[in-house]
């Protein structure tokens, strides 16, 4: 298994390298104007759902084909620069490969010089429009993206100790604390906003936030980042459905309970962080493990497939496959048994996904068709990362 995960790192590390961190994305050609459009007319009845049907399903399966007669462009995502950073830097921390050591400095370097502009933290969004009940514009700073960088520095401080790293990592958990929305409720809990414009109710957003406030507190002793993580924490944890799932949305939103596979992955890569750092503190193991135990035996098919909900497998989506590996990977330290299933979530995703060219595929859909698009924000970057954590924890390579 080492053989097959060191060569699929090299391979993937080679075909990014030949095709550079510009591609398409999976959001690019829904934030078309007409696409937004489309989707508001959708919403206004069941007539006009139906009617609209035809050119939503077009555009899920004919993405290429619009991007040629958009002229879509390709894009530099400040996320998926994250992710390759941390990828890099943990192939570094293992291997003293000073060409990794390069090119995630080079990363690092992008990211502080493409902030959101308009704020005076480092934060970062995506770079293009997003409708998603609203119309968020392009560059707007979210929580995702933002914590998923400021990890990145973390990473980076972790390893070099420049305090540049750490000073960055405590402007993105100012910019979370003071730019995104958040109200306690009745036991004194927290949600952070997804963006800092919007008032949404997210879990996996919100405990992304936390396990990167937690974090930055143990090195920077800023004591309100401690006090603020812990309340996002015990926000999602109060959420926790009977069954260990958490739902996509959290109260008060009222929407459909979407339970999926890499929001999920994130809920509980984001609690074991949080468990690393508070140590002896942290007292949620029960729900924790609760967690655990229905991501596994709830969104995955014979300890192998990572499906896309608990109720669906399909479509098969690159980034559960990533999230699961890491996700799974992150906690196995402290759970061995997992081991098994990591190697046969890696097997099968490098079986089943990977092309021959080196890069990873975006979905396998149900009716047999792949989607073999590269996305380096949500598809190379992730297992990128996926296969370097691999590679850096040597326990699992015995």
């Amino acid at each position: 298994m080492e053989s097959l995960i060191n060569s699929t790192y090299k391979q993937l590390d080679n075909w990014i390298d030949q095709n550079g961190s510009y591609s398409y994305d999976i959001s690019d050609i829904k934030t078309r104007p007409i696409y937004i459009w489309i989707i508001n007319l959708s919403q206004k009845s069941k007539i006009t759902k139906i009617l609209t049907a035809p050119a939503i399903i077009l555009a899920e399966n004919y993405t290429n084909f619009l991007r040629e007669i958009f002229n879509v462009k390709k894009k530099i995502y400040p996320q998926g620069q994250a992710v390759l950073a941390r990828a890099y830097l943990a192939d570094y921390k293992k291997s003293n490969n000073e060409t990794s050591l390069k090119k995630a400095l080079e990363a690092l370097d992008w990211l502080k010089q493409n902030s959101s502009p308009g704020y005076n933290k480092y934060c970062w969004g995506q770079p293009y429009n997003w409708y998603s009940r609203k119309l968020i514009p392009a560059h707007t700073p979210r929580a995702t993206v933002t914590s998923q960088a400021a990890n990145a520095f973390l990473d980076a401080y972790e390893i070099f100790k420049d305090k540049e790293y750490l000073q960055i990592a405590v402007e993105s958990c100012n910019f979370f604390i003071e730019d995104l929305h958040w109200k306690e409720d009745e036991d004194g809990f927290i949600c952070f906003s997804y963006t800092s414009i919007d008032n949404y109710n997210i879990h996996n957003a919100s405990i992304l936030v936390a396990a990167v406030l937690i974090r930055t507190w143990e090195h920077s002793k800023t004591q309100k980042f401690k006090e603020f993580g812990l309340k996002a924490m015990n926000f999602t944890l109060k959420h926790q459905n009977d069954d260990g799932s958490w739902f996509y949305w959290a109260p008060p939103d009222k929407i459909i309970g979407k339970i999926d596979n890499y929001h999920t992955g994130f809920v509980l890569e984001s609690l074991e962080v949080i468990k690393r750092y508070l140590g002896n503190e942290f007292n949620s193991d029960s729900a924790l493990d609760k967690g655990l135990k229905f991501y596994i035996d709830n969104l995955f098919e014979d300890d192998k497939i990572a499906k896309m909900t608990h109720k669906s497998i399909y479509p098969i989506d690159i980034q559960s496959c990533a999230q699961a590996i890491i996700t799974l990977g992150e906690i196995k330290s402290r759970v061995p048994e997992l081991t098994k299933i990591v190697h046969n979530i890696a097997d099968w995703t490098i079986t089943n996904m990977m092309d021959k060219k080196g890069y990873f595929y975006f979905r396998i859909y149900k009716n047999g068709r792949i989607d073999k698009t590269p996305y380096i924000r949500w598809s190379e970057s992730w297992m990128l990362r996926a296969l370097s954590f691999l590679m850096e924890n040597k326990d699992y390579n015995k």
